[in-house]
């Protein structure tokens, strides 16, 4: 069974609005160079840590097929990456809180695929809609190794690897 991930439409218009909300930034310091570069600045380099490290780690189009997993990062523009299910270690769940204000609170689990003790894609519930079809395949095809619990500091350092 071929199965391909489907962004959802959230994580594609939050992208979409940094991405160029930051371009709009920018052409304002270039238009307005009288104006206090501060808060532009940290928030171009908070785009800029958005695309090289979550949009890298983290919003993967993956395409399942019978024997290899293949993978592409940045929401499918990066280059694709193959690798073959058997040589797969495992895979495990961890769940990263979110909180909305006091109104909500939510948890977003992801699975982190592992090969060599590396992560080597991850599925996110909050990136993929199709994420209840995808999880079922993986679970069926791969080794379940668990469930890590989430801390900020571990991902961090996971981001820059």
């Amino acid at each position: 069974m071929n199965l391909k991930s489907k962004f959802s439409f959230l994580s594609i218009f939050v992208c979409l609005f940094m991405t160029l909300s930051a371009f709009g930034l920018l052409y304002l310091i270039i238009k307005y160079p009288d104006v206090n570069l501060i808060l532009p600045s940290l928030y171009l380099t908070f785009v800029i840590y958005f695309w090289l490290t979550e949009f890298r780690t983290r919003a993967h189009r993956i395409e399942i097929l019978n024997d290899k997993i293949l993978k592409r990062e940045y929401f499918g523009l990066g280059k694709e990456k193959i690798y073959k299910i058997k040589d797969v270690d495992g895979f495990y769940y961890s769940s990263q809180p979110n909180t909305y204000g006091d109104f909500e609170y939510r948890d977003y689990e992801y699975i982190f695929i592992i090969q060599k003790g590396k992560r080597i894609a991850c599925l996110s519930k909050f990136y993929l809609r199709n994420y209840k079809t995808i999880k079922p395949i993986i679970e069926k095809k791969i080794k379940n190794l668990g469930t890590k619990e989430y801390k900020f500091r571990n991902e961090y350092k996971e981001m820059f690897k």
